[in-house]
């Protein structure tokens, strides 16, 4: 009996690490930026952006001509989540290949809704 709730706790380990794992962002291929190569992102620190970051965000948004009925599902609000998450410069986003940058689109989507 003790032995089964050593494996329970190894499997909640294991989906932590998981969750956590899927918020880094593997590029298809390798970024240059700022003569930096980069081949993934981590998205973890999402979980630290309050809602006054999200109106920070929305606020942004509307300041570059963002109407959109929905801002939070738009590749823009992605990008500016992942530049307050990440400390990166929006204009590291705008330069992703299109396939990365839906990977992180997706992600940022990902973790608002779960």
């Amino acid at each position: 009996m003790e032995k089964d709730n050593e494996l329970l706790k190894d499997e909640n380990v294991t989906e932590e690490t998981d969750i956590a794992d899927f918020m880094v962002v593997e590029f298809s291929k390798t970024y240059k930026f700022e003569g930096e190569e980069i081949s993934k992102l981590d998205l973890n620190k999402l979980e630290d952006l309050t809602g006054s970051d999200m109106i920070a965000i929305n606020r942004m948004m509307k300041k570059r001509g963002n109407t959109d009925a929905s801002p939070e599902i738009t590749m823009e609000f992605a990008f500016f989540a992942a530049m307050q998450a990440t400390g990166l410069p929006l204009e590291f986003f705008y330069g992703l290949s299109m396939k990365d940058s839906m990977r992180v689109k997706t992600r940022v989507n990902y973790f608002l809704m779960y």
